[in-house]
């Protein structure tokens, strides 16, 4: 069962993101697929922001601020943010204002050490990146993930020690990972041991609180590819969201409590 916080919940996309693809009302599909309806049902305020794909991390954490200033003016807010995501919501937090409305920021599989993935497409497809910026796309969120791009932002946006902060790593069985990310769950696996498919467990982790690992590769922990229906499954996804809702609540920020806690939380740098 999911609890139920006072504030709303932010819900940041990472790269290639989107908050929902549909024909008008009806909806085909969703980032954080089915996790925005569980925390509704629970009597929760949640937003599934959209920023720009692909840029860089200083203009998503711009359009960031911008959708939650647009939904919810003055209110302070808690961020879960997959991915890219969770550094948008870092980077966020250093402009004026967002310490004081950013109750909580919670990461999935972000990777704040960067990914040698990021590295060898830098590599690699130098010629398609320089396509775009002739065509005027901006496409630096890709060499933002860089492993030298990710120590200078963390030099730069390491430190948040007045909120709580919380990482989460997934860890999955090789069994349990999706077939389109197999391949890369090997290769990350033989160079830098366990990972998501995409980011290694040890660079999701390098922020602020680790939580427990999520046996989720980079595409469950969105809930894509997933069939588990209810909590007797290992992989039901939104168990694991509610996870962090119970976390928030300990800490004072649920519904029913009546001043949350901001207790410290340090990064690592």
């Amino acid at each position: 069962m999911i609890g139920r916080l006072k504030a709303p919940i932010i819900l940041a996309h990472g790269l290639f993101g989107f908050s929902r693809i549909g024909l008008g009302p009806l909806t085909l599909t969703s980032y954080f697929r089915g996790i925005p309806q569980v925390f509704r049902e629970a009597g929760n305020r949640v937003l599934t922001t959209r920023v720009h794909p692909i840029a860089s991390i200083d203009f998503r954490a711009q359009r960031l601020g911008y959708r939650i200033d647009t939904y919810f003016p003055d209110e302070p807010v808690h961020v879960i943010g997959h991915s890219m995501g969770g550094l948008d919501a870092r980077r966020l937090l250093a402009e004026p204002g967002w310490r004081d409305r950013i109750l909580s920021l919670t990461t999935i599989g972000t990777p704040h050490l960067g990914s040698i993935i990021a590295d060898f497409a830098k590599l690699r497809v130098g010629r398609i990146y320089r396509l775009l910026n002739a065509m005027g796309i901006d496409y630096r969120g890709f060499l933002d993930v860089t492993r030298q791009a990710s120590r200078r932002f963390g030099r730069k946006y390491g430190l948040i020690d007045d909120l709580p902060c919380f990482s989460i790593a997934g860890e999955p069985a090789e069994a349990d990972v999706a077939w389109p990310l197999r391949r890369l769950y090997e290769a990350l696996r033989e160079m830098e041991g366990a990972n998501d498919g995409l980011v290694p467990a040890e660079s999701a982790r390098a922020f602020g609180k680790p939580l427990p690992s999520w046996p989720l590769d980079h595409l469950r922990q969105m809930n894509w590819l997933n069939h588990a229906k209810d909590e007797t499954e290992a992989l039901y996804v939104p168990a694991y969201y509610g996870r962090i809702i119970d976390e928030l609540i300990a800490l004072g920020f649920g519904a029913d409590a009546p001043e949350p806690v901001r207790s410290a939380a340090r990064t690592t740098p």
